[in-house]
């Protein structure tokens, strides 16, 4: 075979490698558009591509981990931007309010598909502690294969460990 035949038969090689993945990610801008969220989300009932922990719901998380930190409210921020960042989420909406809570709305990327899962956080001021609601969902798909709850444990890990630091 001669060598532009081969270059020939690597492209194409490459190209039958290269259209699956060039397709399931126009499948995700499509199907998996940005949303906007302002405010703490819940997850559907029954799902299995969500997860969240607060002291009014939890799904898919173990009931006995904290929603208090016994931390002030910017100690607790502070761990989740730096949590946020060590995992390499991409920011989307953050607000604090007068009264002193938390929001914030990032977005994790899986390494390779690039599936997009939302994660949302709300932080509100109890004195000297701050109660926290975690939430985090695929949005593509039925089920996550436990990668939602993961994240919130490793999160609420993060979360948990500014006590010991206070």
């Amino acid at each position: 075979m001669e060598a532009a035949g081969k270059k020939r038969a690597v492209f194409i090689a490459f190209l039958f490698l290269l259209l699956p993945w060039v397709m399931v990610q126009g499948w995700i801008v499509l199907g998996a558009p940005n949303p906007e969220h302002t405010t703490m989300p819940s997850c559907p009932e029954q799902t299995m591509n969500c997860a969240s922990l607060s002291a009014n719901e939890t799904v898919r998380m173990d009931a006995g981990l904290a929603t208090v930190i016994e931390a002030n409210i910017s100690e607790v921020w502070d761990a989740w931007m730096a949590w946020s960042d060590d995992n390499d989420l991409r920011g989307s909406h953050e607000d604090v309010e007068e009264g002193g809570e938390h929001f914030s709305h990032r977005v994790a990327i899986t390494p390779f598909w690039r599936f997009p899962d939302d994660v949302v956080v709300l932080f509100v001021p109890q004195g000297d502690d701050t109660a926290i609601a975690l939430y985090s969902a695929s949005r593509l798909g039925q089920s996550d294969l436990g990668v939602n709850p993961d994240r919130l444990e490793s999160l609420h890990a993060a979360l948990v460990a500014v006590q010991a630091t206070s």
